[in-house]
């Protein structure tokens, strides 16, 4: 969970396409390896026009199980992405889409993200009972009849097992076409559309007479992500914008205390039960709002002086824009868990067992480590004969961040033992500067996106 800091196979036909869901009582399900497929033979220009295709559906299940309803396709606006990288290689998220061309049956696109659905999974209300939650994914329109494939990580084996596919054909009238709503506004635009990582900002909780507010709040936001190493020095790879768009009611809901406001969004507070943990269940409509301007990643600022927020990779990142204290060092901080995916490296003091993080699983975030497969992370930027695991004493932390050794500091994940981190601090336990392996991870995605 990215908190806050703090084969019986059932074939649907659906309008032109055709659903295809896994179960679980499936006994062999298709598992993928990431490796077996690469970008450098998809032509863009071949398989994709310049748009942007939305498709939506419903992520349903309990503690044990979880399945996916198709719920409608729509066109958008131009596609933000790169025309080059179109296979993520990363292995980044619990979920994995692929978009495979009908006619070729050769994979054209796929991508990796998280889910609120997921993390409801690990709750006491998941173990009595079912609940859905409205999801989508966007990728460059493709030319010709293409199939959806979704893919999950089997919580045993932490592979990628496909569990559902859709058979979509370009041509189906039901395919809904987009006219942007909202006006978009540029915050800070670094370089081309198709060579920069494009950001939106999306506002809740804002009426029509509080625009300004917005705008002043979009301001703070670009000044903290600059504020940080990389960003700071990668402002002519990033593009900022904001959608205004106004809500019934000025601020946000928070249930624990009884407090309800009709905003456009939905987010609310003690999402999950967790007082901090602000989120929305509307994911359909926060696409509908991003698409008035070209995106790639979702952020989301809430009217509330209430210190909260929270990010999920590949999805959206929240945070209060309000007086909070520490209002851009949580936007930052969401913003890497919805940016890649880093993991959250804090404690919870007596947390040993984690659904997260089982001891006997590599972590996929870039900056937490278990040992199984160290292999590839950061094991390199070790300096010769940094002890392994790195203890942290008092007498360090008085140093200069400078003079840090990077190594594998026992702690992160939320919890205390089995799981190590690269530094001490860091943006993703003490909402201090990223240390230098969080940094270089971000970059590495970053000429991945921006190539």
């Amino acid at each position: 969970m990215k908190r806050l800091l703090f084969s019986t196979a059932l074939a649907t036909l659906l309008f032109s396409g055709c659903a295809v869901q896994s179960t679980k009582s499936d006994k062999a399900q298709e598992c993928i390896t990431l490796s077996e497929i690469s970008e450098q033979d998809i032509d863009y220009d071949k398989y994709f026009t310049d748009g942007t295709f939305r498709f939506d559906f419903h992520h349903y299940g309990d503690c044990n199980s979880e399945n996916y309803a198709f719920d409608g396709m729509k066109l958008e606006g131009q596609w933000a992405g790169s025309h080059k990288s179109l296979i993520n290689p990363f292995g980044y998220g619990e979920q994995l889409f692929r978009i495979v061309d009908t006619e070729e049956q050769k994979v054209i696109y796929q991508n990796g993200y998280c889910t609120l659905f997921n993390e409801w999974q690990t709750t006491a209300e998941a173990q009595k009972t079912t609940r859905s939650y409205p999801e989508s994914l966007i990728f460059p329109c493709p030319k010709r009849d293409f199939t959806v494939e979704i893919y999950a990580r089997n919580k045993k084996s932490k592979l990628f097992e496909k569990r559902y596919t859709y058979a979509a054909s370009i041509g189906d009238y039901n395919i809904e076409p987009f006219t942007p709503e909202y006006e978009a506004v540029d915050i800070h635009i670094g370089g081309s559309i198709e060579h920069s990582l494009d950001i939106v900002l999306l506002p809740d909780g804002f009426t029509a007479e509080e625009k300004e507010k917005f705008m002043t709040a979009c301001d703070a936001w670009r000044n903290a992500l600059f504020a940080y190493e990389p960003f700071t020095s990668e402002k002519q790879r990033i593009n900022i914008r904001a959608v205004w768009a106004p809500s019934k009611e000025s601020g946000i809901s928070i249930p624990g205390k009884g407090e309800w406001k009709k905003t456009l969004l939905d987010c609310r507070f003690y999402t999950f039960g967790s007082e901090r943990y602000q989120m929305t269940s509307e994911f359909h409509k926060v696409r509908d709002v991003a698409a008035s301007a070209p995106y790639e990643s979702i952020f989301i600022l809430t009217n509330s002086d209430k210190y909260g927020g929270g990010g999920i990779y590949n999805y959206y990142g929240l945070g209060s824009a309000g007086k909070t204290g520490k209002t851009g060092e949580v936007y930052v901080h969401e913003f890497g868990h919805s940016l890649m995916g880093l993991g959250d490296e804090y404690v919870e003091k007596g947390n040993t067992v984690s659904e997260f993080y089982p001891a006997d699983k590599e972590p996929w975030e870039a900056n937490l480590t278990t040992f199984v497969n160290f292999s590839g992370k950061w094991e390199n930027m070790i300096a010769e004969g940094t002890p392994i695991p790195t203890p942290v004493s008092d007498s360090l932390l008085r140093l200069p961040d400078t003079q840090w050794p990077i190594g594998t500091y026992e702690g992160g994940g939320y919890l205390e033992k089995g799981i190590f981190r690269p530094w001490p601090k860091c943006m993703m336990n003490q909402l201090y500067d990223f240390c230098p392996v969080c940094q270089a991870a971000i970059r590495k995605y970053l000429d991945y996106i921006c190539k």
